[in-house]
């Protein structure tokens, strides 16, 4: 990984960071990237602005006033890359689209409000459209061997199977907000509780089914609480947003659950699906004040035992086990620098056992893996799955060994420089991270770069069993 700019701002007076505000950042598929910051001076709160950086002319940012009475918790942008919602910590949700189809004149003419309650998950509503890259295939000429049409329902339809656009949002107290806009421009709104006993909801990520359902995925914060599932069904009847939720099985971090870690990580502190359009997979960390563990999970079926006495009774129930969905572990990492921000890759890749052992055979492929950044300035990209460090970048001008124990590492005077929001392009080539000092800076991931931290890493590792051996 190389860092390919730094876009500076300039100096206010008088100007403070606050590092209690939450950073949103968004990459849409035009590479325009949609970002807040955490300064504040005497006269403005840059805080509730929303900055619009074009990647092909990084020199030139613009910044909207997005009038929002709240900071900014959530930047979403919509399929085409030319609408963008935002939402705040007092429950505002705004649609944003160009005028004129210019990237520095934005207006917002629809929205919706759930009054005082802060949003802490936001998404538009799928329309349908999934495509999956073959990695055997990526040498292909033609551009419609290496992507497939996966059959996908839209998560609402009108007459005739156009999809429906609308968003959803979940905010702090359990609830789920349904946006829908309607071919005449009216908004039909409609909120409900993601279950009878509503509690406090400090996490949340929001994913789709090839059927068209929602998940919605919450935790309250505390690693000692379960990670909790629903699926969110809308539909319109009577000219009105209905939304039917439905309780999921649930799952308990690992770390948890091992009596030498039980008390070591106490927070839950990212939450995320691996994908936009995929459900069954969760990326969970758990931290304390000094380090983090990532876990990634899958939901499976699994056959219910049945008890002999009842095969006896019914013999049809035994030659036909029941199934259920299970959460289980996929891998786990070993204890790490405390995380500060996770940026997951948009590129579609087909999960089958020969795209992925084609994949692994390369040591790095875009789409492959996530990217992890930590409190000492340290971005690594790690398998999505095994989550195995593929890549290493050091914001310092010294690079330290990725083997080296972070208790090891010096200690820095004042709180290092490091990302509190990332997001990968759509080509998972760049990465693009929002630090601690309200800068933008952009990193290009290529793939002999790559190759060469995992070769250096390899060597490290080698190194360390030849000391041990000797």
């Amino acid at each position: 990984m190389d860092l390919a700019y730094v876009c500076e701002w300039e100096r206010w007076p008088k100007s403070t960071h606050c590092p209690s505000v939450p950073l949103a950042c968004a990459w849409s598929c035009r590479n325009l990237i949609a970002f807040t910051t955490d300064l504040r001076n005497d006269d403005q709160d840059l805080t509730r602005m929303i900055h619009i950086l074009d990647t092909e002319h990084p020199w030139d940012v613009h910044s909207v006033n997005s009038e929002h009475s709240e900071a900014i918790t959530c930047l979403e942008w919509d399929q085409s890359g030319s609408r963008l919602l935002s939402a705040d910590a007092d429950g505002q949700i705004k649609c944003w689209s160009m005028a004129d189809h210019l990237a520095n004149s934005w207006e917002s003419s629809v929205g919706s409000l759930v009054e005082g309650d802060p949003i802490v998950a936001l998404s538009w509503l799928h329309n349908g459209v999934k495509l999956a890259l073959h990695v055997e295939k990526s040498g292909a000429s033609s551009f419609g061997e290496k992507f497939s049409r996966v059959k996908f329902s839209p998560s609402l339809t009108l007459f005739g199977g156009k999809p429906m656009e609308g968003w959803i949002a979940v905010t702090v107290s359990g609830l789920v907000t349904v946006s829908l806009l309607k071919p005449s421009g009216q908004v039909l709104t409609s909120t409900e509780s993601l279950c009878r006993l509503r509690g406090r909801v400090a996490l949340a990520d929001i994913a789709f089914t090839g059927g068209g359902n929602i998940v919605v995925a919450t935790a309250d914060g505390s690693s000692a609480s379960p990670v909790q599932f629903y699926k969110v069904c809308v539909s319109v009847v009577s000219e009105k947003c209905r939304i039917d939720t439905e309780i999921l099985p649930s799952l308990f971090m690992r770390c948890t659950t091992d009596l030498n870690r039980k008390d070591k990580f106490p927070a839950i502190t990212h939450l995320k699906f691996l994908a936009r359009d995929m459900s069954e997979q969760v990326l969970l960390c758990a931290s304390s004040q000094t380090s983090s563990i990532v876990e990634c999970w899958s939901l499976r079926k699994e056959g219910l035992p049945v008890n002999n006495v009842f095969q006896q009774i019914s013999p049809v129930v035994g030659d036909k086990q029941p199934m259920i969905l299970k959460w289980r572990i996929l891998s786990a990492t070993n204890d790490l620098d405390r995380v500060s921000a996770v940026a997951l890759p948009k590129l579609p890749i087909s999960l089958t056992n020969t795209d992925l052992k084609v994949a692994s055979d390369t040591q790095f492929y875009p789409g492959l893996g996530l990217a992890l950044a930590f409190h000492d300035g340290s971005v690594h990209i790690v398998h999505r799955l095994s989550l195995q460090s593929m890549a290493v970048f050091y914001s310092s001008a010294a690079p330290r060994s990725a083997d080296e124990p972070a208790i090891k590492r010096p200690r820095t005077t004042g709180p290092a420089v490091h990302f509190k929001a990332m997001q990968l392009s759509w080509t998972s080539l760049a990465l693009v991270g929002i630090d601690n000092h309200g800068k933008a800076q952009a990193l290009s991931l290529t793939t002999r770069g790559c190759a060469q931290e995992d070769q250096r890493h390899q060597v490290h590792q080698a190194g360390g069993h030849a000391a041990a051996v000797a």
